[in-house]
């Protein structure tokens, strides 16, 4: 918008030390200052000339605020232990991903050849760009909503059939005149479609009022997490042409079937009934059948619903073996010389530590490289002997780097040897302890304590077992992993953790006082509980739980209307017959009986069709959803279960009802 864009003279060794701002940037901190473009600014302590302002809604690649120039010499040969890059790429017209894999591939397989010491083993994945802030099944869940919400459109399509149904059964005499005076089929259908589309389009009204809270819940919830600036939640007008077509179509789905019913009965039988009832239209087994098909829908969205919130449900559940609520943690934006100096790292983890340990409130410090069940990876390693060229690719671990003041601040005693310290430096051998999930998996028969790792070409000497502090996510129970020392192996990020007495965000200006006490070029950010930053990207899982489990209550209670419409409608129509009954002597439980009967005998049918279904259902999802596990016998129990007080709660107007009825009224009915 302002100025110039970077250039490749930019990144050249030795050039002029530039950056690019963004615009929200650019009007936050900088007061949309015109001028700002030849103005010099320090980036992590770096002096640098802004040479240019992005315009609005570019954040490239995900919310980017600040572009400066990778500097590469192309000219320099690879060391072990280099920085790690992220490559995007734009495919040429014409190439599918599948080529461009082959072609990478090709690149590493040269790259090993030429560099056996830093290459060996690469290996090369082609994605799409939206994978990199949305995961692989994001889509696959997106589908499993629309195909939630697609059943509760059915399933409240049968609803307002049923409802129309029984509605044109009473007009039965009103259609028959109107034939009988010269109207016209069409014309009779078009007006039950009218009222069909009227309370269609009604719905559609209500449905985006619903639809904007429902996007805009998301939208918060997931602001955490799904920031990017390329995705933006809204109704848009896309959204509306598409909730236009399902207005249409849930109206013509729900109003045809009464219209073409009510005149297709025989108009000279029902004239020449004289009753004045409603016999000309039987409806009954339609509108039973509906119901059926309600309740079947119901169950198996009920079994998907429940399969997906519980999976939500558990992963808050889990028992961490630490107080995470009571846990300050942030993420350091540390410069990456110092990350690069052991000895400088060290000084600047020693001299940090004792601050905000000295802070009035904190009972604990430690930096690291990861936070406990926020993931630490998947790092190839060797055992008892380094690496060798042609040795095949060797198991996987988690990884953390930490100070020693970590397992004391998670109050993780020492199950043997000793653990880190700080004499452990940039000058003394490299040491590590692991965990006893390690243990388990690496070394059940042998004393761990005294061997070897090898990352790389980084050894590490265990020296000591401690239990297992959520190493991997929540899911991960029990991953295995190694802690090493932050001091004598360079991480990528460094954190920071605080025990606190009280509230841990209280104490977040003494922390960023104390950071720039130590350094005035190192921020702050990302600063949370422990417990909110571990369940921070699961807040999408949450927030689809909580709409799946809404809209499966919604189901739910659609049913029970329908249920209740149906047999209602029924008692209202046999109302002669049970008065008749009731003369003859049939006892209060009888009626009762004979309703609930009626009732029970559709959702009995309908659930076991709906489990039947629902059971493919919950496997073909957790196929396709890795962390979602198939619907077990408690939750098909449970569901039937829900079902049968849905089915008692509808069935008890009608009951009533039913009971009221006196004998001789029923029989003036007529």
């Amino acid at each position: 918008m302002l100025g110039r864009a970077l250039l490749p003279e930019d990144a050249a060794p030795g050039a002029p030390a530039v950056a690019l701002v963004g615009y929200d940037l650019w009007r936050s901190r900088f007061d949309a200052d015109s001028g700002l473009v030849g103005r010099v600014v320090r980036v992590d302590g770096v002096p640098r000339t802004i040479i240019g302002v992005m315009p609005p809604r570019f954040g490239f690649p995900v919310r980017s605020e600040i572009w400066l120039p990778l500097e590469v010499d192309l000219n320099a040969p690879p060391t072990a232990g280099g920085g790690r890059l992220k490559v995007f790429g734009r495919l040429r017209e014409g190439v599918s991903p599948d080529q461009a894999q082959v072609e990478l591939a090709g690149i590493a397989n040269r790259l090993a050849q030429t560099y056996p010491q830093t290459h060996e083993g690469l290996s090369v994945r082609v994605f799409p760009f939206v994978e990199t802030e949305m995961a692989p099944n994001t889509p696959a869940i997106l589908y499993l909503m629309l195909g939630i919400v697609s059943f509760t459109l059915l399933i409240a399509c049968a609803n307002v059939a049923n409802l129309l149904l029984a509605r044109a059964a009473g007009r039965t005499r009103e259609v028959a005149i109107r034939t009988a005076l010269g109207a016209g089929r069409a014309r009779i259908v078009r007006q039950h479609l009218a009222e069909s589309l009227v309370l269609a389009a009604i719905g559609g009204l209500l449905g985006l009022g619903l639809a904007q809270v429902g996007v805009r819940y998301f939208a918060v919830s997931t602001a955490n997490i799904i920031d990017a600036f390329w995705i933006d939640f809204r109704v848009d007008g896309a959204v509306l042409l598409f909730a236009t077509g399902l207005v249409a179509t849930g109206g013509l789905l729900a109003g045809i079937l009464p219209g073409l019913r009510a005149t297709s009965a025989d108009v000279a039988e029902i004239l020449k009934d004289t009753s004045g009832g409603t016999t000309g239209l039987r409806i009954g087994r339609l509108a039973r059948a509906l119901v059926v098909v309600e309740v079947a829908l119901a169950t198996g969205l009920l079994i998907m619903t429940m399969t997906f919130t519980k999976t939500a449900v558990a992963l808050r559940a889990v028992p961490l073996p630490f107080p995470s609520r009571q846990i300050f943690t942030g993420q350091l934006g540390v410069q990456q010389e110092t990350l690069a100096s052991a000895a400088a790292r060290a000084r600047v983890a020693a001299d940090l530590s004792a601050r905000l340990e000295a802070i009035p409130g904190v009972t604990g410090a430690a930096l690291v490289s990861v936070l406990p069940g926020r993931g630490a990876g998947s790092w190839t390693f060797t055992l008892d002997a380094p690496p060798t060229t042609g040795t095949p690719v060797g198991p996987t671990t988690g990884l953390a780097l930490v100070t020693p003041g970590f397992f004391t601040l998670l109050g993780a005693g020492l199950l043997r040897g000793r653990a880190l310290e700080w004499q452990d430096g940039p000058n003394t051998p490299p040491v590590a302890v692991v965990n006893t999930s390690w243990v388990r998996r690496f070394s059940p028969d042998r004393d761990p304590v005294g061997r070897r790792v090898w990352f790389g070409e980084q050894a590490l000497e265990i020296v000591g077992v401690v239990p297992d502090l959520q190493m991997q996510d929540p899911e991960d129970r029990a991953g295995d992993g190694v802690y090493a020392s932050l001091l004598q192996v360079r991480p990528y990020v460094v954190r920071v953790m605080l025990n606190t007495a009280g509230d841990p965000l209280a104490l977040t200006a003494s922390v960023r006082r104390v950071v720039e006490a130590v350094d005035p070029d190192l921020p702050l950010f990302e600063v949370a509980t422990l417990r909110e930053a571990i369940y921070s990207d699961k807040k999408v899982l949450e927030a689809f739980g909580s709409l799946f489990l809404l809209v499966g209550v919604g189901a739910l209670f659609l049913t029970m209307v329908g249920l209740y419409g149906v047999v209602s409608f029924a008692v209202r129509q046999r109302a002669r017959e049970i008065g008749v009954r009731m003369a003859l002597g049939a006892a209060p439980r009888d009626v009762v009986t004979l309703v609930l009967g009626q009732g029970a005998s559709l959702v009995g049918i309908g659930t076991a069709v709906g489990l039947f279904i629902a059971f493919g259902l919950s496997h073909a999802l957790a196929a396709v959803i890795e962390f979602v596990q198939p619907a077990g016998f408690l939750t098909y129990l449970a569901i039937a279960g829900v079902l049968v007080a849905t089915a008692v709660a509808g069935l008890l107007y009608p009951v009533i009802r039913a009971l009221a009825l006196q004998p001789m009224t029923a029989l003036r009915l007529d």
